[in-house]
């Protein structure tokens, strides 16, 4: 938006104070309107749009705070920055303007490059957040797009797995172009406006990137292990060395969760498998995660490794919630949508896990426990016997 395209409201019962003000504003090409009393800049709010409001508290009848409520109560006119112009330089009542919902305080006489300097930055301010506006609901509405097609998509393809692996694969190629834009963007409007609320109106366009782009990482990664493309990079490990790393990982990070508990017990006792490090570690600490997410701060989680002469069982279970039963039949299922009581975070992770385990030919299943909360179970094929 040009300096011309601004357009500011003076208010002040003086004649002498609004033609010293439209004069200095007239230097920076703004469009200028005037009313001479709080009623009349009232009614002109309601038939206009202005940028800026620069307004004189003493005046007769309704004075510069009531005037100022009274704008900013319309939705028409409450983002409108209102700059109070002023003698009155007392503490109390500099708190009664901001408290009104003024955006700044001049005091009389002012400063002409002063006074044409806060006109300047909160222009910006407003015109950097109804950028900012517009891009999270280009943001959201390109979401709701994807989230729509993505809907009509899975009705159509629900029994076909290779569709079903195509459908992600497509979608995550697709996502991922938006996204890197959506970064850039917010990286490049960051670095121009550094105030505090526009901060953090980018973090939160960020935030909601970082989950799209997780979920097109793991339908990536998904895709992959439902078409055999993914390059399995398997060793012999020692499963309880990998779970008491994770272990140690995730229960520096459990304060963040209050009082969560992450109980393992590690013994010098050894359990190999043949595994996918990367894989097998990024399902542990999917569970784990999901228990920290889903469940209260007091939640206590249990990990426990056993094993017999064909199988090494790693077990994880906590007392929070556990799953409703008409979800846990089909909570390994890819594209099984319970809508009343799917949880955002849960179903592909889960359905991730269940293809890594396959391509290790090992099971995972998962149960509630008979009082609270749910274990989750992963069985290995045991190598312990089979070493040279």
């Amino acid at each position: 938006m040009e300096k011309e395209q601004y357009s500011i409201l003076i208010v002040d019962d003086l004649p002498k104070n609004i033609m010293v003000l439209g004069n200095n504003l007239a230097q920076e090409n703004y469009r200028i309107a005037y009313a001479r009393s709080g009623v009349e800049a009232i009614e002109l709010t309601k038939k206009n749009d202005f940028d800026l409001i620069l307004l004189d508290i003493m005046m007769p009848e309704l004075d510069g705070y009531e005037t100022c409520k009274t704008i900013l109560a319309n939705p028409k006119s409450a983002q409108v920055p209102i700059i109070f112009i002023t003698a009155k330089n007392d503490y109390s009542s500099i708190v009664k303007g901001f408290a009104a919902g003024a955006k700044d305080y001049v005091t009389k006489p002012f400063n002409s490059k002063e006074l044409l300097a806060r006109v300047r930055t909160h222009l910006e301010l407003k015109r950097s957040r109804e950028n900012l506006e517009k891009l999270t609901q280009h943001l959201e509405e390109a979401v709701n797009e994807r989230t729509q097609m993505l809907r009509g998509a899975l009705d159509q393809l629900k029994s076909l797995d290779k569709a079903k692996s195509s459908l992600l694969g497509v979608l995550s190629h697709e996502l991922r172009t938006p996204i890197n834009g959506i970064y850039g963007s917010v990286e490049m409007l960051s670095e121009m406006h550094e105030d505090l609320e526009s901060q953090e109106n980018f973090e939160i366009i960020n935030q909601a990137a970082d989950r799209l782009l997780s979920f097109s990482e793991l339908s990536t990664l998904i895709t992959e292990l439902n078409i055999d493309q993914y390059q399995l990079n398997k060793s012999i490990v020692d499963l309880s060395e990998l779970v008491h790393g994770v272990w140690q990982e995730k229960y520096l990070n459990a304060s963040v969760y209050g009082e969560t508990k992450i109980n393992f017990e590690y013994k010098e006792d050894q359990f190999f498998v043949e595994i996918d490090h990367k894989l097998i570690k990024k399902v542990i600490g999917d569970i784990i995660d999901n228990c920290l997410k889903f469940n209260d701060q007091h939640v206590e989680i249990r990990i426990d490794i056993r094993s017999d002469a064909d199988w090494v069982y790693l077990v994880i279970c906590d007392n929070g919630v556990g799953f409703p039963d008409s979800l846990l039949p089909n909570v390994l299922e890819q594209f099984s949508v319970d809508s009343e009581n799917y949880v955002e975070g849960k179903g592909l992770n889960l359905s991730a896990a269940k293809l890594i385990m396959k391509t290790h030919n090992g099971l995972i299943e998962i149960k509630n426990q008979e009082r609270d909360g749910a274990c989750v179970t992963l069985r290995f094929i045991n190598k312990s016997n089979k070493l040279p």
